[in-house]
């Protein structure tokens, strides 16, 4: 159940982000106005396409290879919530939501699976030496070795 709802979490709070400004940059510009309700078109258009992602989990590794039909798949339902929920003209919401399909899927998979993957812990290792310089300075020597004796003072004539 955890590998579901985290997953599902974090793709509908990119996706909502994502598809808020969309919204509300793309019709301002498009259309000169924002539908009304605009909040809660995303809201559900969010949810939509967060459970979409959660089903498939493609990832950019995949997206045009092995799992070909899911990505088809995607983009019918990117391409009606972007038209139906969105209210996008259909020219608009298509190129709308193809670029954002392609960016925000990939991108929302990979964190998704950054922030899932377990790591090993690594320690540091303390019992190596430590690095030693990879050359003398150019300028002389930089200080005296402490540990090194004094050298004798020149006797007097």
């Amino acid at each position: 159940m955890f590998s579901l709802i985290v997953p599902f979490a974090i793709y509908y709070l990119f996706l909502f982000v994502i598809s808020y400004v969309i919204v509300e940059y793309g019709q301002n510009y498009l259309y000169d106005e924002v539908t009304p309700g605009a909040g809660l078109k995303v809201a559900l258009g969010a949810l939509i396409l967060a459970v979409t992602l959660t089903w498939t989990r493609s990832n950019f590794a995949t997206m045009f290879t092995d799992h070909f039909i899911w990505t088809v798949l995607q983009a019918i339902v990117w391409f009606a919530v972007f038209v139906l929920v969105f209210r996008f003209q259909p020219w608009h919401g298509g190129g709308l939501a193809l670029a954002t399909m392609l960016i925000a899927a990939g991108t929302c998979t990979l964190v998704v699976d950054s922030m899932l993957t377990p790591r090993s812990t690594q320690r540091i290792n303390t019992s190596k030496p430590a690095n030693k310089p990879v050359r003398r300075p150019a300028y002389g020597n930089a200080a005296p070795d402490p540990k090194a004796a004094p050298e004798p003072a020149p006797a007097a004539k």
